[in-house]
């Protein structure tokens, strides 16, 4: 890929941090946007003395500032988002952040028809019985009473409005469905997913929080092969138009997940779970059973396949925690 300037929006995040880091080895120049409300600036630290980087603090809503920071950009990587929320926490948030912030970004594109890859997740498919999931399969969306699906719901309007602006102004856009990932950089929240809580409270000697009987499964990738994935769909113009699912098809369950941390990280005793039943952290939604992709797209339009088996990953993760 030749040298490019590539705005990144919610750069100071797992994927927008290590997004960068690639993208400023290969030789390019970026600049990163983030308000900071969930990302952290010690993620981007390592480049604050480098020219080829720039970090430009300021609301995804605001079109202004935006449309200045996009302009005369070769691409946009579109990541910022108000991520998925329990019963207790506000909807607005998520819903006007993730819609409106993505037609900021696709405006600020559209009049010198900037590429855009728009950062989806597989919530989308909601409680989809087809797996593994295929980008052409039906996305089945709950009931609105539960605020869980806010989530789901403005990432879904997300990829419309992004395919609406390739079809109707011209705009090159790429949508990825990211399964979840982790890396050493995760935040140790919920926000981060449950691979780096498990890890904290298993070292700790603490008992994993489980939601409901700990049977349902997730399909983990180590955040460079989701890096990897994000790039190839830059560099790739037949990916233009297109929904791509990036991640790692090995599917685990959340319960067997904290029994390979207990053994990797070598604790004595048995592992102490704790579960929580479901409906008291999620209300009326219900948890997506079974979460794995159909990658066989991404290898035929993008060469991509996950190259980090997750146990690979949990070692690096716990490597660095050790060290």
């Amino acid at each position: 890929m030749k040298k490019k300037t590539v705005v990144v929006t919610g750069v100071c995040g797992l994927i927008g941090s290590h997004l960068a880091d690639e993208l400023l080895s290969m030789g390019h120049r970026v600049i990163g946007v983030d308000d900071l409300s969930f990302g952290k600036t010690a993620n981007v630290r390592q480049h604050a003395k480098n020219p080829r980087f720039e970090l430009r603090r300021f609301d995804i809503l605001d079109t202004a500032k935006l449309t200045r920071a996009v302009k005369g950009a070769d691409a946009v990587v579109h990541l910022a988002a108000v991520k998925k929320i329990a019963e207790k926490d506000p909807a607005l948030p998520t819903l006007t952040v993730n819609a409106e912030g993505t037609r900021s970004v696709l405006e600020a594109a559209r009049a010198r028809k900037t590429k855009v890859v728009v950062g989806s997740t597989s919530d989308v498919y909601g409680g989809s019985t087809a797996l593994p999931f295929r980008e052409d399969g039906e996305c089945v969306s709950g009931s609105p009473d539960a605020k869980r699906w806010a989530y789901a719901v403005s990432k879904l309007f997300s990829e419309h409005l992004a395919l609406s602006y390739y079809k109707d102004y011209g705009v090159p856009v790429v949508v990825l469905r990211y399964f979840g990932c982790f890396s050493e950089r995760s935040s140790s929240t919920w926000s981060g997913g449950h691979v780096p809580i498990f890890i904290e409270s298993i070292a700790a000697g603490k008992p994993v929080t489980v939601h409901g009987d700990g049977s349902q499964t997730r399909s983990m990738a180590h955040v460079s092969d989701v890096v990897r994935g994000t790039l190839l769909a830059l560099e790739n113009p037949t990916a233009v138009g297109e929904i791509v699912n990036v991640g790692n098809d090995e599917e685990v369950s959340v319960l067997d997940c904290a029994k390979m941390i207990h053994r990797l990280l070598g604790v004595k005793g048995r592992l102490k779970v704790e579960r929580v039943p479901m409906k008291q952290v999620f209300g009326s939604y219900r948890e997506i059973a079974r979460r794995v992709p159909d990658l066989s797209k991404a290898k035929t339009l993008l060469g991509y396949e996950p190259l980090v088996p997750f146990e690979e990953a949990l070692r690096r993760v716990i490597a660095a925690r050790r060290a």
